[in-house]
């Protein structure tokens, strides 16, 4: 075997999934979120742009960016306006809660569940008006991207990001693994942990094999000198536990 640990930096939640889903596959798994999340009044913090929203025309589009903004989003946006506008979403993580709590999704991010998929995605149509739920600086990418396109794009900032405490016990665990395999599904999270981790815990991470799940962060990867980087087939646990069993 390659690797003894599995180096977890997903949200919590989606985190603790995984490491269930890894569990009979014999590996040892340290879920180390990045960031906790917290609500933010959209309406409150931004009364001008909640106002252009609350008089969005039939078929401008808004677009859920995670989980986490379909929690927010869904408890500040009224349904009666859901229902004109039509919903973009990235990744099959944000469709399913949409689809869970009876938000249909017109626009799917296709291949790569990413910004940059659904840019593409985009891109035959005519530009117009797009309202990004998220959270302060993130999906950058997508709001820069959409504005380069011609749309008029609103941002709607529903949550914030607050940076996790690091489980120094459970890393401290690494130094005794054989090796370690680090899922990274977000850069703002590899850009957190890189500065945070302690010291021997970074280094052990860097001198393992990462798994990723977009270009993108393949790029990043890159950078910080890892000694494989494998690019997962999708962002969901059931496209990362079938690229963890491929490595084995």
């Amino acid at each position: 075997m390659k690797f003894s640990h599995v180096f977890i930096s997903r949200p919590r939640p989606e985190a603790e999934e995984l490491a269930a889903m890894l569990a009979p596959l014999g590996l040892h798994t340290v879920v180390q979120p990045a960031f906790e999340y917290a609500a933010l009044d959209a309406r409150a913090n931004d009364p001008a742009g909640y106002a252009r929203l609350e008089a969005a025309a039939m078929g401008d589009l808004v677009v859920f960016t995670s989980p986490r903004a379909v929690a927010h989003g869904l408890a500040q946006i009224p349904r009666a306006l859901l229902r004109r506008l039509r919903v973009a979403a990235i990744g099959p993580a944000s469709g399913a809660a949409l689809a869970a709590a009876g938000i249909p999704v017109a626009v799917p991010a296709g291949a790569g569940y990413t910004s940059e998929a659904l840019l593409a995605t985009l891109a035959a149509e005519t530009p117009g008006r797009a309202f990004v739920v998220a959270a302060p600086g993130g999906r950058e990418a997508l709001v820069d991207g959409l504005s380069s396109a011609g749309w008029q794009v609103g941002i709607l900032l529903v949550y914030r990001a607050v940076p996790a405490p690091l489980d120094r016990a459970a890393l401290a665990g690494l130094e005794a693994a054989s090796g370690v395999l680090s899922i990274w599904t977000s850069g703002n999270a590899l850009n957190d942990l890189s500065r945070r981790l302690p010291p021997a815990a970074w280094l052990k991470l860097c001198q393992g094999e990462w798994l990723v799940i977009s270009e993108r962060l393949r790029g990043l990867a890159r950078a910080r000198g890892p000694g494989r980087i494998h690019l997962a087939e999708g962002p969901g646990n059931n496209a990362l536990l079938a690229a963890v069993r491929g490595l084995l």
